[in-house]
């Protein structure tokens, strides 16, 4: 299972609310130039899809203390969101608003490493049944490490996205 996400402007969200079939396909960015996904960035360009691959879930329970929808800002990568179109393999896409991007970009840029390193709990996720919690226990405390490089892009994704006011659709597939 893996969580990408796509940010989109108001006109592209009600391109693909008129047209959900075509949601798997933006957010898998099937009609980028493959030259622009090859390209590193230290930034997140928003023309492009990001995922955070199978640790989605292990990084929203460090964010959230929940492997599940949770309250409050940080519930960005699982969270209440409008669902759109079809199912894409767990359940379909869903919206999250400009208006969460933003709020969820102000809460993280509050946590710094330290205060990550802190909430790690590698066991408390095994127990929460978080998806490839087990691999992380394993791995030990390295395993923060792996993390925080992966929310550092996904600081950068919800940076970008809340400086220029865009939504993102969303699916784990």
């Amino acid at each position: 299972m893996i969580w990408t996400a796509r940010q989109a402007d108001a006109g592209t969200v009600a391109r693909l609310r008129a047209n959900p079939e075509d949601i798997g396909a933006f957010i898998s960015g099937m009609d980028v130039d493959p030259d622009l996904l090859d390209a590193p960035a230290d930034v997140h360009n928003p023309a492009i899809p990001f995922d955070l691959d199978t640790q989605w879930q292990a990084i929203h329970h460090l964010l959230t203390g929940s492997a599940g929808a949770a309250d409050g800002p940080l519930s960005i990568i699982v969270g209440k969101f409008e669902k759109i179109g079809r199912d894409q393999g767990f359940g379909p896409a869903w919206l999250i608003p400009a208006e969460a991007i933003a709020l969820a970009d102000a809460a993280l840029s509050q946590l710094d490493d330290d205060d990550l390193r802190e909430r790690y709990d590698a066991n408390a996720m095994v127990k929460d049944n978080v998806y490839t919690a087990a691999t992380l226990a394993e791995e030990g405390e390295g395993a923060i490490d792996f993390i925080i490089d992966d929310i550092d892009r996904l600081r950068s994704f919800l940076s970008e996205g809340a400086n220029r006011g865009l939504a993102a659709l969303a699916m784990i597939n």
